[in-house]
C-alpha cells in the first residue's frame, strides 16, 4: 500500500503524534513491515534496518545510494544517518517490499583514512582536543560527558597513515579509561562507565520476556601475563609473570585451567602485566554473565528512551538473579504494525573495564600507564 508515504519538506517536518516516522529526502514513511534501530556501548556507529511495503507503480525516487535519513519517535528525532544498503523483493504481480539499512553519521569517523602530514598531531592537550580535530575535519559533533580529568597535557600524538580517525581516538580513550559510543543523532559520546542509577527491573516491570545466560567458555581459573623486563641482561628459563584469578575461582576446584598471555611492551617492574592480568580476569568473568530483557516500549517510567551506559538494579528471581547491578550495553529498538518493543542486553560492570595500554610519544609522561584507578567511576 502507498498510504504509508506522505510528501513533506524535510526541514519543516514535525511529527503529528508519537508514532515512528522515517524521512528520506522529501518523503515520510510511517508504515513498516519491520524496523530495528540498534546502539551498542562498544561498537559504533549505530545502525538501522527497515522493511517498507510498496507497490510496483510507486517506487520512491528518493531511494538513492548514500541518501541522508532522519528517524523520529515520540515527536523527537532519534537518528540521523545515511542509507547505505537497499533491496527490493517482489511477491506476486504488484505487492513488493523495500528493505533499507544504514548507519549514523558517526560512520565518517570510522571509515575514511584522514590524510595528515608527518607522523604526529601537534598541540593536543587532552582527549577533547584530539576528538575536536577529527570532529571539525568530518563535521561529526561530539559530546564529552566524562567527569574524570585526563591524566596530563599530551602535547604530541603519534599518527600512522592508514589509520581512521576512530583508530586514533579509541587508542587514547582506552588509555584514559573512557567509553566511546554513538548517540544515534550523529554525535560521538565520550563518557565514563556509569556508577550510579535509579532504574530497576523486577517482576512488576513491563517485561515481555527476559533471560539470564552464563557461558564460561572463555573463562580461566588463572590468567598469567609473561612480561619482558626493561633490561639488557640475558635470561634463562621462563620470563617473569604476573597473575590474576577468576573472581569465582572455587568453581574450578583443582582444575589447572591457566590462560597464558605475552606482553611484549617494555615493562620494568611488571605493572602493565599485573593490570593486564586483572583486566582479563574481570572482563572474561563479566562477559560470561548476561541478561537480555524485552520490554513493551522504548521508554522507561520517566519517559526517557532506554539507553546504553545506564546502571540497572535487576531483581528477577525466576531467572535466579537477585538485586544485581548491571549495565545496559546494547539497545535494540524495534517497531512494526503490532507495536513497538525494546530489547536490552546487560552485563556486570566488571565486563566494561579498559585494557591497559602504554603509549609511546614524545611526552615521557605518556609512556607509562595512568595511576591505577577504578575504571568504574
Amino acid at each position: 500500500m502507498i498510504e504509508n508515504i506522505q510528501v513533506t519538506a524535510k526541514r519543516n517536518f514535525v511529527p503529528k503524534d508519537n508514532d515512528l516516522y522515517v524521512v528520506i529526502g522529501k518523503r515520510v514513511f510511517s508504515d513498516f513491515s519491520e524496523f530495528s534501530f540498534q546502539r551498542d556501548i562498544e561498537q559504533i556507529p549505530s545502525s538501522f534496518e527497515m522493511t517498507i511495503p510498496i507497490v510496483a507503480s510507486d517506487f520512491p525516487k528518493e531511494i538513492k545510494d548514500n541518501q541522508e535519513l532522519m528517524i523520529y519517535k515520540n515527536k523527537k528525532q532519534v537518528f540521523h544517518g545515511y542509507m547505505e544498503q537497499f533491496n527490493v523483493a517482489v511477491q506476486g504481480n504488484q505487492q513488493h517490499s523495500l528493505t533499507i539499512a544504514g548507519r549514523s553519521k558517526v560512520r565518517d569517523l570510522c571509515d575514511p583514512n584522514p590524510i595528515i602530514g608527518g607522523t604526529s598531531i601537534e598541540n593536543v592537550q587532552g582527549l577533547s582536543d584530539l576528538v575536536q580535530i577529527f570532529s571539525t575535519m568530518y563535521n561529526v559533533p561530539f559530546i564529552n560527558k566524562s567527569v574524570v580529568a585526563d591524566k596530563t597535557a599530551w602535547g604530541s600524538v603519534p599518527f600512522n597513515l592508514g589509520d581512521t580517525a576512530f583508530d586514533v581516538i579509541s587508542r587514547y580513550a582506552r588509555y584514559e579509561g573512557k567509553l566511546l559510543y554513538d548517540d544515534g543523532y550523529g554525535s560521538l559520546i565520550i563518557n565514563d562507565v556509569v556508577s550510579s542509577g535509579n532504574l530497576t527491573f523486577n517482576s512488576e516491570s513491563p517485561l515481555t520476556s527476559y533471560m539470564f545466560e552464563s557461558d564460561l567458555t572463555n573463562r580461566f581459573k588463572e590468567y598469567r601475563v609473561y612480561w619482558q623486563p626493561f633490561t639488557t641482561q640475558s635470561q634463562t628459563g621462563l620470563p617473569p609473570y604476573k597473575a590474576a584469578f577468576d573472581p569465582e575461582p572455587q568453581i574450578w576446584n583443582a582444575t589447572q585451567r591457566i590462560k597464558v598471555m605475552i606482553n611484549s611492551t617494555s615493562d620494568e617492574n611488571g605493572s602493565i602485566a599485573a593490570r593486564l592480568a586483572t583486566y582479563e580476569a574481570n572482563r572474561q568473568w563479566g562477559r560470561s554473565k548476561s541478561i537480555r530483557i524485552t520490554l513493551s516500549n522504548w521508554k522507561d517510567a520517566d519517559q526517557q528512551f532506554y539507553d546504553v551506559n545506564q546502571l540497572v538494579s535487576v531483581d528477577l528471581p525466576l531467572i535466579n538473579v537477585h538485586q544485581q547491578q548491571m549495565v545496559i550495553t546494547n539497545v535494540n529498538y524495534q517497531y512494526s504494525n503490532d507495536g513497538s518493543y525494546c530489547t536490552l542486553t546487560l552485563y556486570p560492570q566488571k565486563a566494561l573495564g579498559f585494557e591497559p595500554v602504554a603509549l609511546y610519544t614524545s611526552q615521557p609522561g605518556l609512556q607509562a600507564l595512568p595511576e591505577d584507578r577504578k575504571s568504574v567511576v
